[in-house]
Formats: C-alpha cells, structure tokens, sequence
C-alpha cells in the first residue's frame, strides 16, 4: 500500500546536494516515510540526513525540528511544537521523572514519540521508518520491508539479547504502523497510571538502583515493556535476518547476542563494500551486512568516514583533521 499522497513530486533530483535551496515537495515519493526528530543544530546531520536521501531516493524525508535545523532542502521539516496536540498533553500530566538524566532530556525522548504519531496521522501514513539523529542509513528502506514481511507486525526496534537483565530496548531505528505507534504511546500513559504497570515500573527501578544502574525510567524502559506486552506482534531489528541486521550501536560488539561482531578501537570493525557497511559475526562465522550504524555517544566523531553520499568533501576533510587532532592532543594530554 502507499504510505504517501498521490501528488507528483516537483523533483526528479536525488541528489541532495544538488537541490535547489527553494524548498521542495517530497511527499508524493512512493516509499516509506522516513521521519528524523533533533532539536537544535548539530554538525552530524549533515551526514545522517544526507545518507538518508542518498540511499532511500523514493522515500519522503521528515525533520520534526526547531528554527535552528531548518536549513536542509532536500526534505520536509516541520517544528515539533507543532505536533505536540492533547495525547502528549494527557503523558505530560502524568509523568514522573525518575531518571538520572535531566528532566527536559527524558521527556523530548518520550514526547517525541507522539508528535511521529500526529505526523502520521495528519499527512495518512500506514507505516513509518524512525531513526535517531545519529543513525546512517544504507539500505533502501521500503525495499527491506516489503521483502521480509514486515508488513504482518505492528512494530519492530532494537532489542538486545540482555534486554530483560537491563529492562530496556531502543528505538533509534525502528519501523511504525499506526496501530503499533497509537497502542505504544497509550502504553507510555499506562505505565504511570494503571496499577499493574506502576507496580511494575517500581520494581524496574529498584533493580537498576541494586544494580547502580544509571540509566533509569526511560522511553527505551516503556519500549522494552512495549516488547514483553505485544512480542509476537513486534520485531527484533538487532537480530540478523536474511544475511542482514540493524546496528544496535556501533560502540558495542553486542548486536542481538552478546559479543557477537568482531570489535576493536572502541567499535565494531566495519568494512564499508558497495556503499553498504558489513561486519563479521562471530556465531554466524561470515559477514553480515548492516542494514544502519548508530553512532552513539562519542561516537559521532567518525560519522563522516561512513557516509557514502555525495559531495561533502571539504566537510569531511575538516572533520577528519578535527578528529586526529583530538586524538593527538589526548594523547599527549595522556
């Protein structure tokens, strides 16, 4: 089914350095929508929102952003507080902050989940692809869902092998049905005003202070409970599928089992063939292809020797420079 309007595009160009600076109408693209939520303005987007639109060329590119980010014209951006209507107003009413993170940070995590949801509602969309701000995408995204069946579940994220030792499950790639997002967002309600949720969410957070767990109550704790509640129905992106999987974060040899990608540097070891990113996994005993990287945390200091776009050159010459120069002032510093 198209996920999108019938309009005709007003551009055939798929190169998004090579757009126009007016901005364009992308939505009558036929693919899946994929939807990026950032505030502010972050020198790693260049890259993230470029490879999006260079590997999935039929698909319409949301940005749910701020004044600061409206600066790309190959995609629709949109301001987030725009999105924010009286199913995020009900969670805020009944939030509890219970996590070692500020308080600002913790509920953008949550509340942006909603304004995906009013995205898909207003502009009728069946299906989405959400990635975090810091995810690479390779592979065509449509051309992954209609081949492996996606279509039959409702939901489908990152989960790791450890997720019940640590309660938590992310969403930094993750596909959405509208049913799936409209039951997972009544979910985040639930765990602070049903009686059996609230138990269970006090039991989650005396384990994590046992276990001097920092992380805390966070979206990626009502994901994982999401998980546990509709598991047939949701997919497990970290698990290798067809030769292929989505990367959980590029900093962690854990994928879907425990150490199970070849690791060294401080991440996996990633050889980059064809534009697409493989790593080798060490129970399969062969490369897998990664469908995304996640580049968690410090991480987003090598974005820019993965990208496999075009142009960009001098930006990522200047990051490159950047990046050994931090590495030789620490370790002199050292």
């Amino acid at each position: 089914m198209i996920d999108t309007s019938s309009r005709p595009p007003k551009s055939k160009s798929t190169d998004p350095v090579s757009i126009d600076q007016k901005k364009i109408d992308f939505s009558g693209r036929p693919g899946i929508p994929i939807v990026f939520v950032h505030q502010g303005y972050s020198y790693y987007l260049e890259y993230t929102l470029r490879q999006a639109a260079h590997s999935n060329p039929n698909s319409p590119i949301y940005l749910l952003g701020d004044e600061a980010n409206n600066r790309f014209s190959f995609l629709t951006h949109y301001h987030i507080r725009d999105f924010l209507q009286s199913d995020s107003d009900r969670f805020k009413n009944v939030y509890v902050h219970q996590s070692p993170n500020h308080f600002e940070y913790e509920y953008f995590c949550f509340i942006r989940w909603f304004a995906i949801k009013e995205l898909m509602k207003r502009e009728g969309f069946t299906r989405v692809f959400a990635a975090d701000s810091d995810v690479m995408i390779y592979s065509d995204i449509t051309d992954y869902a209609n081949k492996t069946g996606l279509n039959t579940q409702i939901a489908a994220f990152n989960v790791g092998s450890d997720y019940q030792w640590v309660r938590s499950a992310s969403g930094h790639s993750s596909f959405w049905t509208m049913e799936g997002i409209e039951q997972f967002c009544e979910l985040a309600i639930q765990l602070y005003t049903e009686p059996r949720f609230i138990t269970f969410m006090d039991q989650i957070r005396s384990e994590k202070i046992i276990k001097n767990d920092r992380a805390g109550i966070s979206d990626m704790t009502a994901l994982y409970v999401f998980y546990e509640e509709k598991m047939p129905m949701i997919r497990n992106l970290s698990e290798c599928l067809n030769g292929a999987a989505f990367d959980h974060n590029i900093s962690m040899a854990t994928n879907y089992n425990l150490d199970e990608y070849e690791f060294g540097l401080g991440r996996k070891k990633i050889v980059i063939k064809d534009g697409f990113p493989y790593s080798y996994n060490v129970f399969l005993k062969k490369k897998i292809l990664l469908h995304t990287l996640h580049f968690q945390g410090n991480s987003k200091n090598i974005v820019h020797r993965y990208y496999t776009g075009g142009g960009l050159w001098s930006s990522k010459t200047f990051r490159e420079l950047r990046f050994k120069a931090s590495v030789l002032y620490h370790m002199v510093k050292s």
